[in-house]
């Protein structure tokens, strides 16, 4: 009865839970993709906001931080008490130095970037733990919970679980190497090894909980605010903060185009709004599928914009060919029913996109002039100089729905 009335949903049972994490665990091309993701949208954020430079320091100070922590362990009792220990020490502590100087220096740090700088602080964490002497290789190991904060934040679960499963192995080390050589029993190391297991696995395990519920929640709400609600395109907002994250990955000539479809406001007065909104949603569609590797946006009305980043002058004028091919001429019937302005630079700036759009707009109004052709590709003229914005957002024109 429940189920025919549409009655409340069925709570999933142990079994089932314990099925869905043993796929998540199994599923081998997320392994291979690990991270990506996840920090691909935390430095998206962290842009938008302006904190990459802050993310760099950050990181790399935290390698930097061992620098002096190390050298105040020389002057404690758990100071190595050989030469090779001592030795492997050093190395381990100019590791982490040479390790923050090589992140600093990176212009703009990648996700694998980030995880080999995880990878080569844990180990050298680990060995520095192992070279001190007494209970100090367990206390020692609990920093490794500071990597695993910046690991929930930009890597995500399976890099964190990666991660955590190592310091588990770390602490259960350092324990074992205090025991054999310093004679302390498990019941002696119990005050030591219980906050390090917490700080280590457990606290990093809850902080990525609830890191991973907001990733969510603030992913849905940066896709809701960026995307075209109708069409499902990039709207004015997520366009500017797209390109951004392009044109900081990709430099090359890119093509830039505004498209306004014929006719529209004649289209909806004779059939009706509906019908209007399902002839966009179907331009929007083919504007995706037809040009990969693009951004489409839909500014308003029955304008859109595609702006495309290539490695090439020809590849770029491709994408206004593929462009031409979607309009055709006006004496035949085409795919899509628009005029088109269409400009290719050699190379585009994100703070360039307003003057951009304008030029390709300037090309629009002469294909909706001429009587025989549905697309101008104007030469570009040249863009004027970078100028430090302060205060605001990039404006781009968005005309009558209709002209």
């Amino acid at each position: 009865m429940s189920r025919a009335l549409g009655g409340a949903r069925r709570k999933p049972t142990v079994s089932a839970v314990l099925r869905a994490i043993a796929r998540r665990l199994g599923d081998r091309p997320a392994w291979r993709e690990a991270g990506l993701a996840e920090y691909a949208a935390a430095t998206s954020w962290l842009r938008v906001q302006g904190g990459g430079l802050a993310l760099r320091a950050a990181v790399g100070g935290l390698a930097l931080l061992m620098v002096p922590l190390c050298i105040g362990v020389l002057f404690s009792s758990a100071r190595p008490q050989s030469p090779a220990a001592m030795a492997v020490f050093v190395a381990t502590s100019s590791a982490s130095a040479v390790l923050g100087v090589w992140w600093l220096a990176l212009r703009k740090p990648a996700a694998r970037d980030a995880i080999r700088f995880v990878a080569v602080a844990d180990v050298c964490l680990f060995a520095g733990c192992l070279a001190q002497a007494g209970p100090a290789r367990i206390s020692g190991t609990t920093y490794l919970g500071m990597l695993a904060m910046m690991t929930a934040f930009l890597l995500g679960w399976r890099i964190l679980l990666l991660h955590c499963v190592f310091s588990v192995v770390a602490v259960a080390g350092a324990t074992v190497a205090t025991m054999a050589l310093d004679g302390y029993s498990l019941g002696d190391l119990y005050t030591t090894l219980a906050p390090a297991l917490a700080i280590v696995f457990a606290l990093p395990m809850l902080v990525q909980f609830v890191v991973e519920s907001g990733r969510r929640g603030i992913g849905q709400i940066v896709a809701e605010g960026n995307r075209d609600a109708l069409t499902g395109l990039y709207n004015r907002l997520g366009m500017q903060s797209t390109l951004r994250g392009v044109v900081e990955r990709e430099e090359g000539p890119t093509a830039v185009a505004v498209l306004d479809l014929d006719g529209f406001k004649l289209f909806n007065d004779t059939h009706g709004h509906l019908a209007g909104d399902q002839r966009l949603v179907g331009v929007g569609a083919l504007l995706r599928s037809g040009l990969p590797r693009s951004v489409v946006a839909r500014m308003g009305g029955d304008e859109f914009v595609v702006v495309a980043v290539r490695e090439s002058v020809p590849e770029a004028h491709a994408v206004v060919a593929l462009l031409e091919r979607l309009v055709g001429v006006r004496a035949v019937r085409s795919p899509i029913d628009a005029s088109v302005g269409a400009v290719v630079l050699p190379r585009l700036r994100a703070s360039d996109l307003a003057q951009a759009v304008a030029q390709a707009d300037a090309a629009l109004y002469e294909a909706k002039r001429d009587p025989a052709r549905r697309l101008v590709l104007r030469t570009p003229a040249p863009l004027p100089a970078v100028k430090p914005v302060t205060t605001g957002e990039t404006e781009m024109r968005s005309g009558p729905s209709d002209r």
